[in-house]
């Protein structure tokens, strides 16, 4: 068990994000709430605030008791611009540990609809990789540990070398794959490259999230057990390092054990992020 410190957590106001910051504010740690804008992070920590450790958004109630054991700070970025994910690791000056939560997948209103970032990318590459690549490298020396939420879609998804923003060929499916199996590898390389640093990759199964319900419906499981299982890296509840499934250490995709594609990841994402938007 890493002993409670600071963790950031990003997409924390809502799903397994907010659960995970209560979860983890419950534990001890002083919490950096992330959300996209300074209302909605602070929202969440009032509702953390209010004893909803769980991260109940329905109701807005959460068990008895004296509300969470440590501090809940609340700060912000819009994660579709590289611009503030960097303000954002400018921000933070002390070692933390990083749980990048925060993720998009096209609704089902819009399914048909390629959205790009501000950057240019496409909306779900920047969200859910370019992003926590960035932040993560950003605050390289500041890490004590690094949790990456990931996704069992990424054992099928493939990635595309010349066209990672999907011009061609674009569907939410596909985008969506390729942003967590680049994660997952960004994972397994993160960790090779810096082995002092546990970097654990946790799917957290399918669960009841406003990304789910508005991309699938339902039904889909307890948030809360989601929530626990991308928290159990930093709490001792489930192994560190690697690609961990539902508490269990699983087999990934191949790119995440090939360490020359995943050296040809980082090189690539370097590129991307070194160029700026027209």
């Amino acid at each position: 068990m890493t002993a409670p410190g600071t963790v950031l957590v990003t997409g924390a106001t809502s799903g397994i994000g907010l659960a995970a910051a209560g979860q983890l504010a419950a534990a001890g740690w002083t919490v950096l709430v992330h959300g996209r804008t300074p209302e909605r992070a602070a929202l969440a920590c009032a509702q953390l605030a209010g004893n909803d450790l769980a991260g109940n958004e329905s109701t807005g109630n959460g068990p008895a008791g004296n509300g969470p054991a440590g501090e809940l700070v609340p700060v912000h970025a819009d994660l579709s611009a590289l611009a503030e994910v960097r303000r954002l690791a400018d921000s933070i000056g002390t070692t933390v540990a990083l749980v990048n939560n925060a993720g998009v997948f096209t609704p089902s209103a819009i399914a048909e609809q390629r959205r790009v970032s501000a950057d240019g990318h496409e909306l779900t590459w920047a969200v859910n990789y370019l992003a926590p690549f960035a932040l993560t490298t950003a605050l390289a020396g500041r890490l004590g540990a690094v949790v990456n939420v990931t996704s069992g879609m990424h054992v099928r998804a493939e990635p595309h070398w010349a066209d990672p923003d999907l011009v061609e060929g674009w569907d939410r499916v596909r985008a969506y794959g390729q942003s967590k199996l680049a994660l997952t590898a960004f994972s397994a390389e993160l960790g090779a490259r810096w082995p002092a640093v546990p970097v654990t990759a946790v799917n957290p199964g399918y669960v009841d999230t406003p990304l789910v319900r508005a991309a699938f419906g339902g039904p889909a499981g307890d948030v809360s057990v989601g929530a626990a299982h991308v928290v159990a890296p930093l709490l001792g509840g489930s192994p560190v390092g690697g690609y961990v499934e539902l508490g269990v250490r699983a087999v990934p995709h191949p790119l995440v054990e090939d360490s020359e594609g995943r050296a040809r990841l980082w090189a690539l994402t370097e590129r991307l992020l070194a160029a700026r938007p027209v």
